[in-house]
Formats: C-alpha cells, structure tokens, sequence
C-alpha cells in the first residue's frame, strides 16, 4: 500500500495505577504507524465456538435456538465432539450415523463443524486409550467412517482432545512429553495423530484437519514433542487450548498471558528455519463462576475481545475458538458450568455482546498493524477499505491509560459495546474494555504514538 509523507500526530500517554489509586514510576515509549504498515491476513482468522451436542449429558443446548446465536453472532464455525463410543454406539443403524443430536445440529448448518474425532471406545479391544498398535488401527478405522459420514457437512477435523490431560485420568499433572510407561505421553499420541490423519484424509479429501489440541502445558515440552516427531504432517496443522483463569497470580488471568505464551509457543516452533507455523486455538475462554477462581462477567468479555483481535491481527494464528456458546449448569460455584457467552437459559452475558462486535469488526478489515509499545498496552490500527480504526486496550482493568487525539482526527470514539460514544474525542482513557476510535474519513491515515506509563 502506497506510503504517504504528512501524519497526524496522536499522543497517549499511560497511566498504570494499582487499586489503591498509587501510581508506579513513570515509563516512556513511542510507536510509529502509516497505511504501508497495515497488512492483509493471508487468509481470514476461523472464529468459532464449542458446543455440546455430541456428548455431555444434559446441558440445556437447544438446536434451534443454538444454531440462530451462531448465525447471528457471525461465528464462523462450531466446535464439538464426534466421539469414537457415540459414533459406534449399540444400536446404530446403517444410513443413520450417531450420535443423532449431533447429526440434526449439523443439518441446521449454522456454520462450518469442527469435529472432534476422539474418547477412548471401552467396547473395543485396546481402544481405551489406543495405544498399542491394534488400538490405533481400530481409530484410524472409526475416524475415516466418522470422516465419511460428517463428509457432506464439510468439517474441520481435529485428532482427539487433550490427550495429554485425558488419555488416563486419575494420574498426576503431566509435565513434559511423559515417559514410556504414561499412556499420555506424546509417544503415543503421535502414533496415534500418524495413522489417524492418512485414514480422515482419505475418506475427506481435501477437508481441513488438526493435530494436537493440547491442554496445558509448561514450557510446551510436550507439544514440542510431538511436533519434532512429525506427527503435525501434511495436510493437517497445530491446534492447542489455552486457559488460565485459575492461574495463581491473579494479575495473569487475562488474555494478555495467553498472546505472551503463544508468542513462545511460536518462537519454539519457528526456531529451526526461521518460518512461522500455523497455529490454531480450538479452546480459550473464561469462567464466571463465583469460585474458587473468579473471573467477573465484564473481565470474561474483555479478555476474550482483546485475545480475538490480537488473533486477527496474528498472521500465523489459522482459527479461535471460544469456549463455550451458553453456561451447561446452573451451579454459580461450578467453573466447568460457567464459560459460557450466554447463561445457561441463553441470556446474554457482556461477553456475547463483545464477540459479536469483535467479530463484525473482523470481517469487515482489510489489513492490520498492531503494537505493543508497552507490556501492558495494545494499540490495533484496522483499515476496513473505507477508513482506519484504531482498537487500544490495556491487560487488565486495573491499568489505565490516557490517549490524547489533536482536534479533528478522531470522529468518533466509543467503548466496545458502550450505549454511547464518549463526550470528548481528544483526551480518551483506555482500560481493558477495547476503545475503538474511528478516525474521520479525510484524516490521513498515517499517524504516531507516543506512551507514557506512570
């Protein structure tokens, strides 16, 4: 894009405050931006959300309603399970595959499935979890049916979920790839991913499919594992799930922590010849649970808006996928019930509104630039064909910061999701609730920054 000479001067200066009002000592830096900056995204960023229609029980999702938030909403895709023991159930009929719920969810298409092909099958021999040689055989065998049958719906396919967290419960936390005689060990799971993606690709030619959806894990040992075993091989990619809404500093449970851990994640992955590696997150999200790790329903929306948009502006980041569409319980102090977008009865929290403006923005962008002049400060230019935004947040709500605009740049500026635009346009404070500010349309759109945090 053509690289002009004037620019409009934007000055911020940040202020970072704890909750007792103190501030810190005070930090400078400053950030150049102009349209050459502002690059296309290879391909569209995937944003999804879990479900559950292929298993777990009694949680309320209802197909219609379900199928109307996901199109409304704007997602891209959704994520659920297409389970080895449902899919193979006593009882299934030939012509009508299972499980059933699933089948009809999917006919609604409200979006593009990704289907998870895994669980361990107890019904078959070695099947739980398949780890020997006949065990894989026998999923590789499920997962290309599975494949066929999902085929007409055109799924993205991902090889099990967080085997390395789930391949044997009731062991202690796995840390590192795991020793031979730890059925999760990325040995195993790499043997698996290399007969299971030849027998999907076989019977989905063409279908996109995952390897990894990895749960937590430090330093990414094992996921370093398991791609140094060339079990990420053509044509499926790297999917991981991030979480940290227990973490036990409290200053780290946002969305901040989890860009920092995946900028790792992609250093490790990139370090042998230099090229970035397609990664997706088919899990993030945040808990409003009352306890035992609380995330308030406003931090819930402003962390997964702020991951979204980092992800937009990613090139290397292929897919996210929030998780999940509504709360599956009731209980206030039951975390796993709590991630949802929506309650439990399909009332909207603050963050359903966030993912949808999120997600509008998206779609609508040409080209991002962002910056991180600070370690707690983004600021995200987008040029949607017609005019530049700029989306500037901070990590937490506690951090504060303060954009002062000259007159006549901004047009408008607005919190996400806000009733109403903010009175003055020039001297603007940002906090962990994105600000996007719409410059005026005859405003160059080459501009500075410069931050002080104090």
């Amino acid at each position: 894009m053509r690289k002009t000479v004037a620019k409009a001067c934007i000055a911020v200066t940040a202020m970072l405050m704890l909750q007792s009002g103190t501030a810190l000592s005070a930090e400078r830096a400053s950030v150049s931006f102009d349209r050459a900056d502002l690059t296309a995204r290879p391909e569209p960023l995937v944003i999804g959300v879990g479900v559950h229609f292929g298993i777990g029980g009694e949680y309320n999702y209802v197909a219609g309603k379900s199928a109307a938030l996901i199109k409304d909403m704007g997602f891209g895709s959704y994520r659920d399970d297409l389970a080895w023991p449902a899919f193979d159930q006593p009882g299934a009929k030939q012509g009508r595959p299972e499980p059933k719920q699933l089948f009809d969810f999917m006919k609604l298409k409200p979006a593009r499935p990704l289907l998870i092909l895994g669980h361990g099958n107890p019904m078959v021999k070695e099947g739980d979890p398949p780890i020997t040689e006949a065990g894989r055989k026998a999923f590789a065998d499920y997962a290309a049916r599975a494949a066929a049958a999902a085929k007409p719906f055109d799924p993205i396919y991902e090889i099990w979920n967080e085997w390395n967290l789930t391949a044997r419960f009731s062991l202690p936390f796995l840390v590192g790839p795991g020793k031979p005689d730890d059925p999760r060990a990325a040995q195993f799971y790499s043997a698996l991913a290399k007969a299971a993606v030849p027998a999907v690709a076989e019977a989905a030619p063409g279908a996109p499919i995952l390897v990894g959806a990895v749960g937590v894990d430090s330093g990414w040992q094992w996921t370093k594992a398991v791609v140094d075993d060339g079990a990420v091989m053509a044509p499926a990619g790297l999917s991981v799930h991030m979480y940290n809404h227990c973490e036990p500093d409290e200053t780290k449970r946002n969305a901040t922590e989890l860009v920092d851990r995946l900028e790792d994640l992609q250093k490790m992955l990139s370090e042998k010849d230099g090229k970035q590696v397609p990664v997706s997150v088919t899990e993030f999200g945040w808990p409003t649970a009352k306890k035992p790790c609380v995330i308030d329903q406003q931090a819930q929306a402003d962390n997964i808006a702020q991951f979204l948009l980092w992800s937009a502006a990613t090139p290397w980041m292929k897919g996210a996928w929030v998780y999940q569409l509504k709360d599956q319980g009731r209980d206030e102090n039951d975390l796993e019930a709590n991630f949802g977008l929506f309650d439990y009865d399909y009332k909207p929290k603050p963050a359903a509104c966030a993912v949808r403006e999120v997600i509008r923005l998206v779609k609508e962008a040409k080209a991002f630039h962002l910056s991180r002049p600070m370690p707690d400060v983004f600021v995200l230019a987008i040029d949607d064909g017609k005019a530049t935004k700029l989306a500037a947040w901070t990590t937490r709500s506690q951090i504060k910061a303060q954009m002062s605009m000259p007159d006549g740049i901004a047009a408008k500026a607005q919190a996400l999701c806000a009733a109403e635009p903010l009175a003055a346009n020039t001297n603007l404070e940002i906090g962990a609730t994105p600000l996007l500010v719409e410059l005026k349309p005859n405003t160059n759109n080459d501009f500075s920054v410069d931050i002080s945090i104090k």
